[in-house]
This record gives C-alpha cells, structure tokens and sequence, in this order.
C-alpha cells in the first residue's frame, strides 16, 4: 500500500492536536527524568571535555586518561538514563496512537515488554546502519584507490558517483527503518522485519512524508533556538567566516563548549528559561515524530480508524 503524503501529514497534526493532553499525560513525567538527569550530569561533562582538550595542548597523557575516564562515565549514565526514559515515551506514545491505549493515570511511567521491545529495535537499527555505514565507506575508498591507479580523472568521477549513490542507499535503508517503533507496537515484537515489510515500495512516499515533517519541526526548532540559544548564533558566524582556519576553528568549539556549560550552571539568570524551553520542545518534539511515525504505519498497514 502506498503511503498518502499529504493526508498521512494533516492527520499527524490533527491526531496531535485532538490527543495533546493525552500525550502531555504521556511525556511529561519521563521528559522531567530526562531534563533533570542532564542538568545534573551535563556541567560535570562538559568540564571533563574541557580539562580534556587542555590536557591534550599540554601533551600530559596522565590527565588526558584521567579526564577521558570521567567524560565516559558521565556521559554513560547519560546515555543510562535516555535508555530508561526515551523508550518509555516512545512506547507511551505509539501504544496510544496504533492500539489506542491511554494511561489511566495523570502521568506514564512504565517499563514493560514495550519498552524493552523499543530499546531493542533502537539498537539493532543502530548496529545495522553502522554495519551498512562501514561497509560501504571501505567499498568506496577501495574502489576508489582501485579506479586511481588507472586513471586519476576517471577515479574521481567515479569515487564521486559511487558516493551520492551510497548516500542515497542509506537514506533508503533509513526511510525503510523508520516504522521500527510502531512497527514493535503493533507486532509486540522487534519490528525491524515488520518495518522492512510494510514500507516496500513506499520510500518515496515516506520520503515526502519525513521531509513535510521536518519542515513543521525545523520551525519549532528555529523558535526554541531564537528562545533558548540565541547566543550561538554570533559563534556560528564566526565559524563560518573561519572556516579555513583550523586554529580559530579549535577555538571556537572551545568558547562554544563553555558557553554549554555557562547555559547549565543553575546560578545563571538565563537557566530556568532555558530549561523549561528545552522541556516544552522537547514535549512537542517527541510527541510529533512519534505520531507522525504511528500515522504512517497505520495508512501502511490499512489501519482506517479515524483519529
């Protein structure tokens, strides 16, 4: 079944409109584990980075490893806690959207088989595309060496060639992976195959569908930039007119990090707006990628129930 672009897109927003309150039921509770354990964690990992690359312009190995140890650690219990939280949002969401489940309390915090279901997908997806991704990149760069050896002018059109095609195939394999999620709601199994399935002969379709999406969700994004991070914009101008000075470069990325830093310290005037900003685009976000996805994967599977 081909996927409708246009009605698929509507009936995202439509399906979020009519249920927010459903999914602020959903999403803020897990949201609220995600936004804490960052801002406990984000400072301490930001100083290691930085005592890190400063270790580095000193040549002291010692700290540099010491350092290394605390930016890894802080950022696996980072990663800890979006295992626990991300997958429960996304399972909240999406058992509501393809099984029409809604919790019966003011709030969603569960980890069952869904859940498990989700974190598994997450990570067999990601294992597949860096498998596809290594794959490919060594078949490029040997091909490549191989066409140069014969013919300088030739190996670069080709080397050339081969790599837009390689980008297209991954964005391929991506659009055909991306109704794992719902995919491991509706089968209540991994949905990797059920995905792979539902979604052939749909990638243009989906295409459209995810680039519609982003456009709607680049907006939210600008307005959470413009409310949140306004005081990037300068750097990144900077870069840009930086671009072929890898000095300046280093430097850059080094007042960037310290101004992440300076954005979590709780004692800054700016922090609480820039937490509940991130908070409420983070609600939003979650809650239109994961009905968009839902949405897609009911048209797909010939769900007609109505929103």
């Amino acid at each position: 079944m081909k996927l409708p672009v246009f009605k698929a897109f509507f009936a995202t927003f439509s399906y979020v409109v009519v249920h927010f309150l459903t999914f602020l039921k959903i999403l803020w509770l897990p949201m609220l584990g995600v936004m804490a354990v960052t801002a406990y964690l984000t400072p301490a990992m930001i100083d290691a980075q930085l005592s890190m690359a400063a270790a580095e312009g000193m040549n002291d190995d010692a700290m540099v490893l010491g350092t290394m140890g605390q930016v890894l650690t802080t950022t696996g219990m980072l990663y800890l806690a979006m295992a626990i939280f991300y997958p429960m949002m996304i399972a909240g969401v999406l058992r509501h959207v393809v099984r029409g489940d809604a919790p019966g309390l003011p709030f969603y915090l569960s980890y069952g088989a869904d859940e498990f279901r989700i974190l598994g997908a997450f990570i067999l997806y990601i294992v597949m595309l860096m498998l596809t991704y290594f794959v490919g990149a060594l078949g490029l760069i040997v091909i490549g060496v191989v066409a140069s050896m014969l013919s300088q002018a030739i190996g670069g059109i080709l080397i050339g060639v081969l790599a837009i095609a390689f980008v297209i195939a991954l964005v391929w394999f991506m659009l055909r992976m991306s109704l794992i999620f719902p995919a491991s709601i509706g089968e209540r199994k991994i949905g990797i195959a059920h995905s792979w399935a539902v979604t052939k002969g749909s990638a243009w379709s989906l295409f459209f569908f995810w680039f519609l999406i982003f456009i709607v969700v680049f907006a939210f994004i600008a307005v959470y930039i413009g409310v949140a991070a306004s005081d990037y914009f300068p750097i990144f101008q900077e870069m840009l007119a930086s671009a072929n000075d890898p000095a300046a470069i280093e430097e850059l990325e080094q007042r960037m990090m310290q101004m992440q830093r300076d954005m979590w310290d709780m004692s800054r005037p700016g922090f609480w707006v820039y937490i509940a900003a991130s908070y409420l685009f983070s609600i939003v976000y979650n809650a239109i990628c994961n009905v968009a996805s839902g949405v897609a994967y009911r048209y797909l599977t010939g769900d007609q129930r109505s929103a």
